[in-house]
């Protein structure tokens, strides 16, 4: 009866060791009991997709106004060349104040652990701006002016926790191409034109999560195009940015990561 007491003992204190062996290397999740889940760590998010809308602030755009004078008329030099009117005909500033507009963008983007959180991300965006007049050498005319932006760009996010709200600041910037038709009439003079070049923006938002995969966020993006060139439509005529072009944006939108 002593031999099987002291294999009984033996027995209990042998499993009790197991038990608290197995926990120890299972960590602090695991349970002793045949229904309970595999511990697992928190799903970590890879990617996401986002789209936006908002507003985007009209440019104010101040441009150097050239007729395309032959040898032959700049050789004779009617009145109003040199000055003679209060400009040159070559050197005439014009400036174009365009409404506060709309733009709407998405795209898609990787989390990466880079300075402690960072994101990547590839996005489209286009914006449209209107404008109702212009001052041409110190004369406002009324005008019909329709500015319409293509982007796509490549950004890099730096993100900021807040508390322990799960909220998240992010800031960063982009590198792209953009494209920007710009069509309209003055009087009877019509324009219809297509500028492309690089294009860049600075970028800050804040991030609210609504469930563990989707977001909404807030955010400000301060854009920058290329040189911009307007010519008529009889071609002897160009517009060129003293300049480059830049617009303020503000857009609210939602985030999916997976």
């Amino acid at each position: 009866m002593e031999k099987l007491n002291n294999r009984l003992l033996t027995t209990a204190v042998a499993a009790i060791l197991a038990a608290f062996t197995t926990s120890a290397i299972a960590g602090p999740g695991f349970r002793l009991s045949s229904k309970s889940p595999v511990y697992q760590q928190p799903k970590k998010h890879k990617a996401y997709f986002f789209g936006y809308g908002g507003f985007d602030s009209g440019s104010y755009l101040d441009t150097t106004g050239a007729f395309d004078l032959d040898q032959n008329w700049q050789d004779n030099c009617p009145p109003g060349h040199d000055g003679h009117y209060g400009f040159d005909p070559t050197q005439i500033p014009i400036n174009m104040d365009f409404d506060n507009g709309f733009t709407l963008g998405g795209g898609v983007g990787v989390y990466s652990g880079l300075l402690g959180g960072s994101r990547f991300e590839i996005e489209g965006f286009s914006t449209q701006n209107d404008s109702g007049y212009l001052e041409y050498a110190g004369f406002e005319l009324p005008a019909d002016f329709e500015l319409r932006t293509l982007a796509i760009m490549f950004n890099m996010l730096k993100e900021v926790p807040l508390g322990e709200t799960g909220a998240k600041a992010y800031f960063g910037g982009g590198v792209g191409y953009a494209t920007t038709t710009f069509e309209g009439d003055l009087d009877t003079i019509l324009y219809d034109n297509e500028n492309a070049g690089f294009a860049w923006q600075l970028i800050a938002g804040v991030d609210f999560p609504v469930t563990e995969s989707f977001s909404i966020f807030t955010q400000y993006a301060f854009r920058v195009l290329s040189e911009q060139h307007f010519v008529t439509d009889f071609g002897d005529f160009t517009q060129t940015t003293d300049e480059n072009p830049y617009s303020h944006a503000v857009m609210v939108g939602g985030r999916v990561s997976f």
